[in-house]
């Protein structure tokens, strides 16, 4: 089965199409994310199917690094995994990262998530390098993680221009 997806700027009425996506906290973190791209810091893109269906969501942080947009915030509804729309929803944000005038796309993946960070490597991410990572989750609390910080170049930049080490 091959999904058609169209992808486009998140918007405030999609909030509540997105409740697959993760529990009030992680919509918390969406709607203030969605508040950053107003100003150009981050970049929200939804994922559709033909029926308008939202089934895809991720970003872009251009705050954390002026050479690299950051990718994060990657969800598939769990019904569309395995399906090919992770890949695509990366590509379409790897555009956004070129179009903001930057060369290099890093995300971080989770030590306990070897199918992401197979998915990551297969489309020519690789290791950079390790990081711990948080979030809000119910009750008030933090979830911390460790994990790997993946790489991929997406602009090669001509020999001619490079600067010396």
């Amino acid at each position: 089965m091959e999904l058609r997806l169209r992808f486009r700027d998140l918007e405030p009425n999609d909030l509540s199409d997105l409740d697959w996506s993760g529990g009030s906290e992680h919509l918390g973190a969406v709607a203030a994310a969605l508040e950053a791209s107003y100003a150009g810091d981050v970049v929200v893109l939804v994922g559709s199917l033909s029926n308008d269906r939202l089934i895809a969501l991720g970003g872009v942080d251009f705050r954390p690094s002026q050479d690299a947009g950051t990718i994060w915030m990657l969800a598939v509804h769990e019904r569309l995994q395995s399906l090919g729309a992770g890949a695509e929803l990366i590509t379409a944000l790897e555009r956004k990262i070129i179009d903001h005038g930057r060369s290099l796309a890093r995300m971080l993946v989770e030590h306990d998530n070897p199918r992401a960070r197979a998915l990551y490597e297969r489309i020519g991410y690789t290791e950079a390098g390790a990081a711990l990572d948080s979030w809000p989750v119910a009750g008030g609390r933090t979830y911390v993680t460790a994990c790997t910080i993946m790489e991929r170049r997406l602009i090669e930049i001509p020999s001619d221009e490079a600067t010396p080490d």
